[in-house]
């Protein structure tokens, strides 16, 4: 069976949360991280929820910002070790990140860890990819012999299968985030099924008010949709569209554009992490759907 993990649901300065974070397990146990938060608490999510580093294929960044990218020296640490216990059978660990943040990720990377890539600790397991922001739909394909592969051209629309000997599909889209404007991205996990089938997750990371996100996978089993802002309770909704948030209004026309058949809502504003039920209920009013709002370290079945 697919699980999701949310490894964090909250924003920076938040004590009540981690910073957000989610893991996309495959059925045979692959982990998938899209963002890896806070510096070292993504290594207390990853013990607490629990994964094992050594079943590590891929993080996706889905942009910069501190809160969502801090971790990676950390991951790529921690992979390195599992590396090293007697009989680790580790691959590749796939890294896809904006294209404009590659140079600067891997160099705070080494900078923090100087001897990062040397072949005692993870040598070339780490491969980034730097997904292509004026490409509407970016993708990789992590195949069942721990290799991974660009697909041919994919469009939208989502797909009833995954070639053989894919376990899961990545595909990012770029989106509009920060003030001043970032590279950030979207992101979408296909997941094969035993069956056949495809289990479907989109991830928004940090975003502005972005109906066209539901374009990067129609009809998801789920939407993690940020919600940083709830009009009920009196926030600022223009100086968080500005700066390239949303609301949990927003996140809700979303699922419902794209047709999810649930919606998690994460990056929760501080003001109101510890009671979201006035966010639930805005989300609710304009999505039909299942509408969660996960806490820390949360699991759910696809």
């Amino acid at each position: 069976m697919a699980k999701v993990a949310f490894l964090g649901t909250g924003s920076t300065g938040d004590p009540s949360r981690r910073s957000a974070s989610t893991a996309v397990v495959t059925p045979g146990g692959d982990v998938i991280l899209i963002d890896v938060s806070g510096g070292s608490e993504i290594v207390s999510a990853m013990r607490d929820a629990p994964l094992p580093w050594a079943r590590l294929r891929a993080v996706v960044i889905t942009h910069q910002h501190f809160d969502h990218a801090s971790g990676l020296p950390f991951v790529l640490f921690w992979s390195a070790i599992a590396g090293k216990a007697p009989g680790a059978a580790v691959g590749p660990i796939e890294l896809c990140v904006p294209g404009p943040a590659v140079e600067g990720l891997r160099a705070a990377c080494d900078t923090f860890f100087p001897g990062l890539y040397t072949p005692w600790w993870l040598g070339d397991r780490a491969r980034w990819h730097g997904c292509d922001p004026g490409q509407f739909l970016w993708a990789l394909d992590l195949l069942d012999d721990g290799t991974s592969v660009t697909p041919p051209a994919i469009d939208h629309g989502p797909p009833a299968t995954l070639p053989e000997g894919v376990v899961a599909r990545i595909v990012t889209m770029a989106v509009s985030h920060g003030a001043p404007p970032m590279p950030a991205q979207a992101v979408r996990i296909d997941i094969a099924m035993a069956d056949g089938s495809v289990r479907r997750v989109v991830v928004s990371g940090d975003t502005g008010p972005n109906l066209e996100l539901g374009k990067v996978g129609p009809e998801p089993d789920l939407l993690v949709h940020e919600a940083s802002a709830v009009a009920s309770l009196g926030h600022d909704l223009d100086n968080a569209a500005t700066i390239g948030h949303a609301t949990a209004a927003t996140a809700g026309r979303v699922a419902t554009r794209a047709r999810a058949k649930r919606l998690a809502l994460n990056h929760l504003g501080v003001s109101w992490a510890t009671d979201p039920s006035p966010a639930r209920e805005e989300a609710a009013a304009h999505f039909a759907g299942e509408v969660l709002v996960p806490n820390d370290l949360d699991w759910l079945d696809l």
